[in-house]
């Protein structure tokens, strides 16, 4: 009888101390405290000492009100504003878990009523993870984890994205391009502002005047080609994509045919690329002196890249005769010299770690050629001076009505195609509007 009452007053001492101090144990530091001060709450809402469908259309109202204001998320000088509408809440889970959190334990007869807190459970939508993960600046997961936690307390509608470590990003430089800055260009530091360091996350693709934003607005024209160029050049030498790249009519001062690339804001050409890579690079844009420096910068430079310019063919101006009776017979002057044209191949070749390489084509550009343009005396010549030269005599007057380009010209007569010992095609012609190339008859 004696060991059945000590048996009998173990078992108590342990349902007291297992009442006692389990429940703190457990339930402190968790989503609800026992004997914790204040109302229970659910999402930051009242609830105690309503029943559950009270609290289903308490929860319901206070989420739908708080969806009505858009989400700001921020960090790294950037910010988009996102639909509340795009997170959804599980507010009937929430409830069965307060109902079941809020019951006293039958060991536990001596606690005051428990206090609970939980948050609502939430899910992000499609659209909040493209918009987190299309910014190369915030880590996609823990910036998501920041707006379900706000979203599940319904709290402040502006939230701080995490941001990615880029401190390891300067280690190599894979690429970059430096020139003299053009007398033309104007408001340069304003672009360069927005483009340095500018963070090029892998697999998303990238356009020019979308970073630029409304600076493209503020310069002319030679200054948004000016930087198109600077970063086209740059991000051939990198194994990127190019989606979208016009070339100039002109091919300017400061880079090498081919290398250049247009924009134009009112005409929607852009400069488009995707970082094929896996390793997110960063893009940093300085004036030095007088030169302009863009560099593309990563933690590690896994490849090599060769780029070859080649001229495939050149094309002989033309001589455009115009007749004047303001100089004497049998004069002529020189208006306009002439210039050859050229079409242009890019190739670029991309080795990986040592291993082989293929050779690409990526671009074929065609710079018309400038005609020489030569007035000549419309005058008679006398008989007694009469002289015809071997020049003139390789002009007929029908030859000269000639017009084949369309450029409201008359057309000279031109020699046949030449070909330049282990040199690019030499021809004589025009490339129409469809591209294709017209060479005029001997």
């Amino acid at each position: 009888m004696k060991m059945y009452i000590k048996i009998i007053s173990v078992i108590l001492a342990i349902v007291l101390i297992v009442g006692f101090f389990v429940p703190s144990l457990v339930l402190n530091g968790t989503v609800f405290a026992k004997e914790s001060p204040g109302n229970s709450t659910i999402g930051g809402i009242a609830v105690e000492g309503l029943n559950k469908e009270e609290i289903l259309q308490i929860l319901r109202d206070a989420v739908e009100k708080w969806q009505e204001t858009p989400l700001i998320i921020s960090g790294g000088g950037t910010e988009q504003e996102l639909d509340a509408h795009d997170v959804q809440f599980d507010i009937e889970q929430v409830v069965s878990q307060f109902e079941e959190l809020s019951k006293k334990p039958w060991f536990a007869f001596w606690e005051s009523k428990r206090t609970v807190q939980l948050p609502i459970p939430v899910i992000a939508g499609v659209n909040t993870k493209k918009a987190v993960k299309s910014n190369s600046q915030w880590k996609t997961e823990e910036t998501i984890a920041r707006i379900l936690n706000q979203a599940g307390n319904l709290g402040s509608h502006q939230i701080n994205a995490e941001l990615v470590d880029v401190s390891s990003l300067e280690n190599e430089r894979i690429a970059f391009q430096i020139s003299d800055i053009p007398k033309n260009v104007d408001n340069l530091e304003g672009l360069l502002d927005t483009l340095n360091n500018q963070l090029i996350a892998p697999n998303q693709k990238m356009s020019l005047l979308q970073l630029l934003g409304e600076q493209a607005n503020t310069v002319h024209t030679e200054t948004l080609n000016f930087i198109a160029s600077m970063v086209y050049s740059t991000i051939l030498q990198t194994d990127y994509a190019i989606v979208e790249r016009h070339a100039q009519a002109v091919p300017p001062s400061y880079l090498q045919q081919g290398l250049e690339a247009e924009v134009n804001v009112v005409l929607a050409k852009d400069l488009q690329f995707v970082n094929t890579s896996a390793q997110l690079s960063k893009l940093k844009a300085t004036i030095e002196g007088n030169q302009l420096k863009i560099e593309i910068w990563s933690a590690e430079k896994d490849k090599e890249v060769t780029v070859r310019v080649t001229k495939d063919k050149i094309v002989r101006p033309r001589i455009i005769a115009r007749y004047s009776d303001e100089l004497a017979a049998g004069q002529e002057k020189i208006e306009q010299e002439g210039q050859e044209g050229v079409r242009i191949e890019i190739y670029r070749s991309i080795r990986v770690n040592g291993g082989s390489s293929e050779e690409q084509l990526v671009s074929r550009d065609y710079y018309s050629p400038i005609n020489r343009i030569v007035v000549r005396s419309s005058r008679k010549l006398e008989a007694s001076e009469s002289v015809v030269t071997d020049q003139q005599k390789t002009a007929t007057d029908s030859d000269l009505q000639m017009d084949l380009d369309g450029n409201g010209l008359p057309d000279a007569n031109t020699s046949a195609t030449e070909q330049k010992q282990d040199g690019p095609e030499i021809v004589y012609g025009y490339y129409d509007k469809g591209g294709n190339f017209v060479q005029t008859s001997p």
